[in-house]
């Protein structure tokens, strides 16, 4: 009796969700998406039905699963507000976490217009062909560092 009457309480998790140190979500994810979790080279690496996304393991701070419905502090969606932009990079490429459209652009530090996309929907962008280094990304009227 104990047995069916716990199985009727649980729940599927539909989630997965990276956090940074402070606590903010980093990445989220539904599990249907998710094809498999690696590890290589110090970074974690989650390939998902829209790509594949790399972080360093040391700034992530903790993985949950969600049930979505079920848990009132999961992310339902990300609007294309600049309080809610992130960007997470790899060797190879930048993703923007939480716009969807707009313009993007990248500069060198010394002031070089190395990229711009004026109509970008969203999908990663191409930095192999740079040199390692530190970069500023314009994403609409967000403005962010990265390192390659």
């Amino acid at each position: 009796m104990l047995a069916m009457l716990g199985c009727s309480v649980a729940t599927a998790q539909t989630q997965m969700t990276f956090y940074e140190p402070n606590g903010h979500a980093m990445a989220v994810w539904s599990l249907q998406d998710v094809g498999k979790v690696t590890f290589e080279g110090g970074d974690i690496v989650v390939t998902h039905a829209t790509g594949t996304y790399s972080s360093p393991l040391a700034e992530v701070m903790s993985i949950k699963f969600t049930d979505d419905e079920q848990d009132p502090t999961s992310v339902k969606q990300i609007l294309d507000d600049a309080s809610q932009l992130r960007i997470a990079t790899s060797e190879s490429a930048v993703r923007v976490i939480g716009a969807s459209r707009g313009t993007v652009a990248i500069w060198s530090v010394s002031g070089q217009q190395l990229y711009d996309n004026r109509g970008w929907h969203g999908e990663e962008i191409d930095i192999s062909h740079l040199e390692r280094g530190i970069y500023i990304i314009t994403i609409n009227n967000s403005t962010f560092k990265f390192k390659k």
